[in-house]
């Protein structure tokens, strides 16, 4: 079987997390570990809505099934780096800042870079 692909715009709305998910369980094979999935994308998606800027933002989903691999990429308007605090180490505590210490600890593989008019924020899974 071929790569399958998403590549959606999402508003940039409370309601984009909930749209993602959808597109990410569309997406991803039965072998997908799906609520880690889901929950990071919720994270990253949540995360551009709240800090980034303009009105869209892009959601890509690939589920490569020779490698076993599925990639979920968020493209936000801000060219801002996110903060990382490194672990989860303390995220209990704190009200807000876990969602890249959550996907850093789950994902196989994860990282962001600028596309000089914005950012990608990305994450593996094996599946």
């Amino acid at each position: 079987m071929p790569a399958r692909l998403i590549d959606i715009p999402l508003p940039r709305t409370l309601q984009a997390p909930a749209q993602a998910r959808r597109a990410f369980d569309a997406c991803a094979p039965d072998s997908a570990p799906a609520d880690e999935g889901n929950l990071l994308l919720t994270e990253a998606v949540a995360n551009a809505v709240e800090h980034a800027t303009g009105d869209e933002l892009r959601l890509v989903i690939q589920h490569d099934e020779a490698a076993g691999r599925l990639v979920c990429a968020v493209r936000d308007g801000s060219a801002d780096l996110p903060r990382f605090e490194g672990t989860l180490y303390g995220c209990a505590e704190r009200e807000s800042g876990r969602g890249l210490a959550l996907i850093a600890a789950l994902s196989l593989s994860w990282g962001f870079s600028t596309d000089g008019s914005g950012k990608w924020l990305w994450f593996s899974l094996d599946c």
